[in-house]
């Protein structure tokens, strides 16, 4: 830029062809931002704004959306659309993701640490209901609300209790349905989109139970899958675990009646329960279709949390490791990605409602810690290299224990918190009153040699300790 400013030549010759040179450049500098964005643009002022559909799953591992387990839903968002293959949950357990979803906020910064919690201030809802948005849920809300309908959304059906025969919260009144809960959720939806007025966009979160605890699948679905093979990824109940920190250690290995019932067991009836969320999504998604709303509605899918089968000794979620913070989640939205094609950047349910907020042309909060996904998705944007993890494991919940295990559980201390840096490369854990941990998770996918004591990684431990506390 500084030759557009030298005075060795006047404009004639080659100080002419310098100077278009530069104009040039500087025009081209200005084209590329405006480019990445003008869709986005274009969205914002727009008087026909984009639907919004989220699919949330409850306790979904991140490898389960697939062409065996999902074959409609992967068709129908993930080969359509972004495949984001790091995708995190900062905090791995249902009502704290399910805050940050509707804050765009760490747990840290909207309050909600465990499932007991209550979040507290408006959520994305709110402002999409005031922005003229017709709003709906349709599922699980938050463990801590008692399931009274709630003014930000225009139609509300919430699931209290049960997979067969439910108990909902329907428009305010709590009612048993006769019926298999997410065939249920299912009819509400298509209810939903017949109810939408002809002139305004609607914002619908679709939240089956599946495959939660007790993962019950549709009696057409009860025999899948009997010759799948046993999940024994190489971290699978481990003989030992001597690098690892104090509360991970004193786990004892699952026995072979533990892995047969609370592994191999349950994850068949978790897959199981999955294929009726697969065919709802197809009914919902034709539906779209046949009303021509398809290409003007973003969809999103993804789960709360992923789940643990073994891996570590572990059985359920709100740990750290790879397999509850990454979930699986794909994105369809025609104006902005019409080529299918897999996103390797980090990002997470903070993204969320900054791209809510973005798709409606409404103003981002400040205080929002995730940012906009729709530059990512236009195929170009400045993006972050590191994320934050966060829990507060509570007695029992975490280990996919019933309400009677939990409570016999109480003697078990589980009430340690972590907070993790993860990057494109590594993931730097530190745990109260405990030992820390290193993985270079390129190498490590399943984080089973602790770096935390290798010297060679004392500079690299270093820079993401100060970046843990500095930036988060």
């Amino acid at each position: 830029m500084t030759s557009s400013h030298s005075p060795r030549t006047g404009p004639t010759g080659v100080g002419l062809l310098a100077l278009v040179a530069v104009s040039l450049f500087v025009a081209m500098l200005a084209v590329i931002p405006a480019a990445c964005h003008r869709t986005n643009a274009a969205l914002k002022t727009q008087s026909d704004r984009p639907n919004i559909l989220i699919i949330m799953t409850d306790d979904q591992s991140h490898d389960t959306l697939t062409a065996e387990l999902m074959p409609r839903t992967k068709a129908l968002i993930a080969d359509a659309g972004v495949t984001f293959n790091r995708a995190y949950i900062s905090t791995p357990l249902c009502c704290p993701s399910r805050s940050s979803f509707l804050t765009g906020k760490y747990a840290r910064h909207h309050g909600v640490h465990t499932n007991d919690d209550k979040l507290d201030g408006p959520t994305i809802a709110n402002q999409l209901h005031q922005a003229g948005y017709y709003t709906g849920l349709i599922g699980k809300y938050l463990n801590s609300w008692p399931g009274d309908a709630r003014s930000e959304f225009d139609y509300w059906t919430a699931w209290k209790s049960g997979d067969v025969d439910p108990v909902l919260n329907v428009f305010g009144e709590t009612q048993q349905v006769s019926g298999y809960l997410t065939y249920i959720l299912r009819d509400h939806a298509l209810d939903f989109l017949d109810r939408v007025p002809s002139d305004k966009p609607f914002f619908l979160v679709f939240a089956p139970h599946a495959p939660h605890r007790p993962a019950t699948p549709a009696p057409e679905d009860e025999n899948l899958y009997s010759d799948l093979p046993p999940w024994r990824p190489p971290n699978f109940n481990p003989e030992s675990m001597t690098d690892k920190p104090s509360w991970l250690q004193s786990k004892a290995r699952l026995t072979d009646e533990e892995v047969d019932s609370r592994v191999d067991k349950f994850r068949l009836k978790q897959l199981r329960s999955l294929k009726a969320v697969d065919r709802s999504v197809d009914a919902i998604l034709g539906k779209l279709t046949a009303e021509g709303k398809l290409d003007n509605t973003f969809i999103l899918f993804y789960s709360d949390n992923g789940y643990y089968w073994g891996e570590y000794r572990l059985v359920g979620k709100n740990r750290v490791y790879e397999e509850a913070t990454r979930v699986p989640f794909a994105i369809r939205y025609s104006p902005l990605s019409q080529v299918p094609r897999i996103e390797s950047h980090l990002v997470g349910v903070i993204d969320i409602a900054p791209t809510l907020c973005d798709l409606a042309g409404i103003p981002t909060p400040a205080d929002m810690d995730g940012k906009s996904l729709l530059p990512l998705l236009a195929g170009g944007a400045t993006w972050r290299d590191a994320m934050l993890l966060e829990g507060w494991p509570t007695r029992g919940e975490e280990d996919g224990l019933s309400r009677k295990a939990r409570l016999q559980d109480l003697g078990a201390d589980h009430s340690a918190h972590f907070r993790a840096i993860r990057t494109d490369k590594y993931v730097y854990i530190e745990t109260e009153q405990d030992s820390r941990e290193l993985y270079d998770t390129t190498a490590d996918p399943y984080e089973m040699n602790n770096l935390i004591e290798d010297t060679s990684y004392l500079k690299v431990i270093r820079q993401l300790r100060k970046r843990l506390r500095r930036e988060f």
